[in-house]
């Protein structure tokens, strides 16, 4: 018996997942194709070195309208936004950049590379706010004829 679709989705990632949910909650029959073993792409959390858990990717999930997560009741389904603690951006000579929920901490560790852009990072965080409500809007509005 050959089944029959009224889409198929290729890749299993987050896009690919929201994107098949709202063709079933529409009454349509979907099938979802992903080659790796796991759905949901820059959303994963896994084992990449052991003991350890990382969601490579997490940061794009900040563009996920909070629109998409209640309509589509992703919490109930499992959803758990995790919040920000630190980054570590590895130099290849060995040194870091981290960078943490903490602002002093953050700033700390700037100052050891310049001083200048740790004073200057605050100002950098509000533009960086104003650039990403911009950008939310531009998402969340279909572009002008």
């Amino acid at each position: 018996m050959t089944k029959q679709y009224d889409a198929i989705i290729i890749g299993g990632g987050h896009n690919g997942l929201t994107c098949a949910a709202y063709l079933a909650r529409a009454g349509q029959r979907v099938l979802v194709l992903e080659k790796r073993y796991l759905v949901g792409g820059a959303t994963v959390t896994e084992e990449i070195v052991p003991g350890f858990q990382f969601t490579v990717f997490s940061y794009l999930v900040s563009l996920l309208r909070t629109e998409v997560i209640q309509e589509l009741e992703l919490v109930k389904h499992g959803l758990m936004l995790l919040p920000f603690e630190s980054t570590l951006d590895m130099a290849p000579n060995g040194d870091y950049l981290y960078r943490a929920a903490d602002h002093w901490a953050t700033y700390r560790n700037m100052a050891r590379h310049s001083r200048r852009d740790a004073e200057a990072y605050d100002e950098y965080k509000l533009r960086m706010r104003h650039v990403a409500h911009a950008v939310r809007y531009m998402m969340n509005h279909a572009p002008p004829n």
